[in-house]
């Protein structure tokens, strides 16, 4: 039975701040409707687009429905136009879909399918309905492989654990390794004395095991064999346990080494994304090609990151500026792998290759690779020439702003994301910037990281007259004090990774 969370009527024509005000409707109730955060905004980004959609493309319409349900298994959001018809989720070589996803930079559209789980889109004729649905992830108990050649003992243990855990069960060392073959396991329990192969063999046999030699592993015996108990420990096991065995004990011993366990894996991959973020921190010249350079960063340490690279060349230097994305505990991974794959391609560039053909290669193998096909990402490729000549492509990054006596406009600049799209295609902006003019480029996180939208919107504001009224100081000290801004207003705890370049010509 579906039940519904949320429900809104917009009235045409649709206008943007018709669309803001649906948007931090949702976004206020959702926390309510126990949505995980993840899943919170990828609802508010499917919402956003499809609305902007309308706005863009379809004036026509004079009324859109919006409503989430909550399912049996997830949550479903659909969005009702009375409109003509488009679907969206037509195949991906269809042409027209294929062009309105270059027009919306990759993020509309096309970027709809790869943050939700289902779509599907019907039309009566009288309106038109798409309908976006999110599975829900259910709570998985651990799985512990039991190993006992006695059946009595071995159904009693069960009977302890199964309320709380899954069970998969073995009667001899063989028959564990054939299992642990099969099965994703978190916990091994394990008679020491059974025919066959016993538990020793076994613990030897599973460090052998690719991807197992860390398994946690809690050893039963009948025998208070010190020697036993040695040789145990120096396999490295995590308890042992004496029979008989009471509920209390083996419950407390698998809970207390699940927990050790998962300690001991937190620790290690905060250690691990303290370093790769380190290694990803922007290290830039202050001087280019006759251009005065000025980087700065903010890391959360969560998630994906921030890249900027470069390479320089006799006549021109080549920059590579990169968002990428993510926020579970493998996008740190990907992203480490993603830039090391940008920097390869940076030192493989040549001197005659133009500002779009690094971005071409990026989404190619962004679509077709199966470690980048993980990642979502956002790049402009910039090229530094003599004199403020500059060559900018963009596939979806935010545009650059140009900043000059009392204003700052967005540069034209567009493309689709990396990955989206087959044979993606992408423009080369040429133009000269003059003394005077200053050039920022960023990842959206520096607009973006504020709790809600009317805090985006003080954040974005005062950035920009920030930018602007330090366009007379030089370059470094007008970093400090924007950066100054940025730090005040999030109260130096960002919600993303954040990274401001600004560049200006040093010849006249």
């Amino acid at each position: 039975m579906n039940v519904t969370l949320f429900q809104q009527t917009l009235k045409g024509p649709i206008c943007l701040d018709a669309i803001s005000l649906c948007r931090q409707a949702l976004q206020l109730q959702l926390p309510n409707f126990a949505v995980p955060t993840e899943l919170q905004q990828k609802m508010l980004l499917c919402l956003s687009e499809v609305l902007t959609n309308f706005y863009r493309y379809a004036q026509d319409i004079t009324q859109v429905g919006v409503q989430l349900q909550a399912t049996d298994t997830g949550w479903q959001l659909s969005i009702e136009d009375d409109g003509a018809a488009f679907s969206p989720t037509e195949h991906a070589d269809d042409q027209v879909l294929l062009n309105f996803s270059e027009q919306e930079n990759g993020r509309g559209l096309a970027i709809i399918t790869s943050v939700s789980d289902q779509q599907h889109y019907q039309s009566t004729g009288r309106s038109n309905c798409l309908i976006l649905t999110w599975q829900r992830q259910l709570n998985v108990k651990p799985t512990l492989l039991l190993v006992e050649d006695n059946a009595s003992l071995l159904a009693l243990y069960r009977a302890y654990l199964n309320q709380t855990y899954r069970i998969v069960t073995a009667q001899d060392g063989e028959q564990a390794l054939e299992k642990l073959q099969q099965i994703e396991i978190d916990l091994v329990v394990s008679d020491i004395r059974m025919p066959n192969m016993s538990g020793l063999t076994l613990r030897k046999k599973i460090a052998c095991l690719k991807g197992s030699a860390m398994m946690p592993f809690i050893f039963l015996t009948a025998a208070d064999d010190e020697l036993v108990q040695q040789q145990a420990n120096g396999l490295g096991i995590d308890d042992y346990l004496l029979k008989p065995i009471s509920k209390k004990q083996l419950c407390r011993s698998v809970e207390r080494v699940l927990e050790r366990n998962l300690q001991v894996y937190q620790q290690l991959s905060h250690r691990i994304e303290q370093d790769i973020s380190a290694s990803l921190q922007p290290d830039l010249p202050t001087e280019l090609q006759g251009w005065r350079c000025q980087v700065a960063s903010r890391n959360t340490g969560l998630g994906g990151g921030d890249l900027l690279t470069y390479k320089r060349f006799p006549a021109m230097t080549q920059l590579v500026l990169a968002d990428i994305m993510g926020h579970d505990d493998s996008a740190k991974f990907f992203s480490h792998a993603c830039c090391g794959f940008i920097h390869g391609l940076m030192q493989s560039l040549s001197a005659q290759q133009q500002a779009n053909q690094i971005l071409q290669q990026v989404s190619h193998f962004a679509l077709s690779d199966q470690v980048l096909s993980k990642v979502t990402l956002t790049a402009c490729s910039i090229q530094l020439s003599p004199h403020g000549m500059i060559d900018i492509a963009s596939a979806g990054h935010p545009a650059p702003l140009l900043v000059c006596a009392d204003k700052a406009v967005p540069i034209d600049i567009t493309g689709v994301m990396p990955g989206l799209l087959p044979h993606a295609h992408y423009d080369v902006l040429q133009m000269q910037v003059l003394p005077g003019q200053r050039l920022a480029f960023y990842t959206d996180g520096l607009f973006e990281s504020a709790t809600d939208d009317v805090g985006r919107a003080k954040l974005q504001h005062a950035l920009v007259k920030a930018l602007k009224s330090t366009l007379c100081l030089p370059i470094d000290k007008a970093m400090v004090e924007v950066m100054q801004v940025f730090d005040e207003i999030t109260c130096r705890k960002p919600s993303d990774d954040a990274l401001l370049m600004l560049i200006e010509p040093s010849q006249a």
